[in-house]
């Protein structure tokens, strides 16, 4: 009769504790696989998170201080008066605006009394509101802007430009600006420019006749632009006439103006660890701000100031120091991008541990970008 003889306790236990060490050695890389792969999606994220950061405000630096074939923008005119009366979100004058930040809520210039702004009580300071309520409530929440991280402004003409149907006669009471239809840019009550190659005037829309949205069937040149004077309003226009000198003919043109106004403050999304992420944050002319890249904690802006009139920059200088905004040639910008996910990372957010006091670290990696805009149409 045949025996059978199963496993030893020795042999049993040897080969529990050689399965145990083929489990254990198993599990041991996928969660090397796993961390290795979160740290390669959060290094992919911070590099996109750069690259759109810089992209969106690198756009925006070119186009600074467009204003077609009229560029000398310390003789733009307006028919609102005083000039300062200009609304923030139209203020040509000044392609650029920037704020430093100086500690806890703090920037210089103050950014409170400027920045278009509505309170958690939905409160409109500084913003502009045309009658129809367009631009209500479309300011940014100052509280939420993260301290520490600079604010900055471009402002610009419109590339999309409505050539005049007939010369324009500044002398009449009332003058009518002819233009073409099928165009849109901006609506009753907004501010926009008129402009040829040697001048160049703001006023406020105060009619469009007759309404595009009613008449789709409008033939070329039926579409005018009034600019009635209003005294009761201080962002209405005043006598002042829109040319300095002649009239402005048929190679004038009329342009929406265009401003973006970049900020830091909280996402509107959650990481893996129960935490919400800072973001890039943009406000553009009287619209409401909208949260453009998701993991950029930080925004520094230098800028570069040219002293001698040679186009390039004497010296970077923080927005606090910059006396003449028209001398400006470059931004040196700075952002600090995270992983947004806790990767195990181990560096620290410019302005500290982001998590409660006490923590060392939150499980974000981060890095540092930086580059240099030119800015083509400024001074």
């Amino acid at each position: 009769m045949q025996k059978f003889r199963g496993f030893s306790l020795v042999e049993l236990m040897i080969s529990l504790v050689l399965g145990t060490l083929v489990v254990a050695g198993v599990s041991q890389l996928f969660v090397a696989n796993s961390e290795a792969y979160n740290l390669l999606e959060g290094q992919s994220r911070m590099q996109e998170s750069a690259r759109m950061s810089l992209e969106f405000i690198g756009r925006n630096a070119r186009q600074a201080g467009y204003r077609g074939c009229f560029s000398r923008n310390d003789e733009i005119r307006s028919t609102i008066l005083p000039v300062s009366s200009i609304p923030y979100e139209f203020d040509l004058r000044f392609a650029v605006a920037g704020y430093d930040a100086q500690g806890a809520g703090v920037w210089a210039p103050a950014i409170a009394a400027v920045l278009p702004s509505t309170n958690s009580s939905g409160v409109d300071t500084n913003v502009f509101k045309t009658a129809n309520g367009d631009g209500a409530g479309a300011g940014i929440d100052l509280g939420q802007i993260i301290s520490g991280t600079d604010v900055i402004t471009f402002r610009n003409l419109s590339q999309i430009e409505a050539r005049l149907g007939v010369e324009l006669l500044t002398e009449a009471a009332d003058p009518r600006v002819h233009i073409g239809v099928g165009w849109n840019e901006f609506e009753k009550d907004h501010l926009v420019m008129i402009h040829d190659c040697e001048k160049g005037t703001i006023f406020r829309v105060t009619d469009l006749s007759p309404d595009l949205a009613g008449n789709p069937s409008a033939s070329s040149q039926d579409l005018t632009i009034g600019h009635d004077m209003d005294d009761t309003d201080a962002t209405r226009n005043s006598s002042l006439r829109l040319a300095s000198t002649n009239n402005f003919n048929t190679d004038a043109a009329i342009s929406a103006i265009e401003s973006h106004t970049y900020f830091i403050a909280p996402g509107g999304g959650v990481n893996n660890a129960g935490q919400t992420p800072r973001s890039l944050w943009r406000k553009s002319g009287m619209q409401a701000p909208v949260e453009l890249v998701e993991g950029v904690e930080d925004l520094q802006i230098l800028y570069g100031v040219d002293t001698d009139n040679d186009r390039t920059p004497n010296q970077y200088l923080p927005a606090n120091l910059v006396l003449d905004w028209r001398q400006l040639t470059t931004l040196n910008v700075t952002v600090v991008v995270n992983s947004i996910d806790d990767t195990g990372g181990t560096t620290m957010s410019s302005a500290g541990c982001p998590q409660p006091a006490g923590c060392a670290v939150d499980g974000l990696q981060r890095r540092t970008f930086t580059q240099t805009f030119q800015l083509r149409n400024h001074g």
